[in-house]
């Protein structure tokens, strides 16, 4: 094509020229995406792994406190289970079975058995005082019995027991830097937000974490 068919075809030129600048200026655009994709990739790369480290340490703190929060809310059925079979609310030989249980599990984890009991015992502690709570106030309505309460025995124990697992395993991974200021500090922050549900007021939330907040570690990174 020569200069006198565009002068005779001018809309056909105009396109043609349309045309050019669009793609000319796709091509660009695709280039400087690439370039800012790479260049923000690279940034993303060189923060990752502390930002990542934080977030890890930061999910395991909060699976704890979840199962603590688990566990206390099961202490209702517990609480129904024992007012319906007239059971008193101290069950001291399960208790010794259990702290037992957790200090062979703590010296399989090379964790410090004393240090994990007195968490367990923290637990069972704030469990009861659910419990009482749940008894005082079942007197006064005066409540028989419930319908439909799961059985100790079959339902209730072997959830306890998976939380109790699960507990352990968690105590293995945040146990070398429980202490750390980091993880002090995190534990402080969200318990309140996460140990939540019927019975469970302030006294119960702090009497749980406590064992939690006097961990020490040799090494914080």
């Amino acid at each position: 094509m020569n200069l006198s068919f565009f002068r005779k075809h001018p809309l056909l030129f105009v396109i043609i020229i349309f045309f050019g600048l669009f793609f000319s200026s796709t091509v660009i655009a695709a280039n400087l995406k690439l370039y800012f994709a790479v260049q923000n990739s690279g940034s993303v790369k060189s923060a990752n792994p502390q930002a990542i480290a934080i977030a890890d340490k930061q999910l395991v703190v909060d699976k704890l406190l979840k199962l603590i929060q688990q566990r206390l809310l099961i202490a209702h059925d517990v609480a129904r289970w024992k007012w319906n079979h007239k059971r008193p609310i101290e069950d001291l030989k399960r208790e010794q079975e259990l702290l037992l249980r957790v200090r062979q599990q703590a010296k399989i984890h090379s964790l410090e058995p004393d240090t994990v009991a007195a968490f367990f015992e923290a637990q069972i502690e704030a469990g009861k005082l659910i419990q009482k709570v749940d008894f005082q106030n079942w007197q006064k309505q005066g409540i028989k019995s419930f319908p439909n309460v799961p059985d100790l025995n079959q339902t209730l124990r072997p959830s306890l027991d998976k939380l109790n697992t699960e507990f352990v395993f968690s105590l293995t991974k945040l146990t070398p830097i429980l202490g750390c200021p980091q993880i002090q500090k995190s534990i402080q922050s969200r318990f309140q937000v996460i140990i939540q549900g019927d019975g469970i007021d302030q006294q119960v939330q702090r009497l749980a974490i406590s064992p939690l907040l006097k961990f020490q570690s040799a090494s914080c990174k």
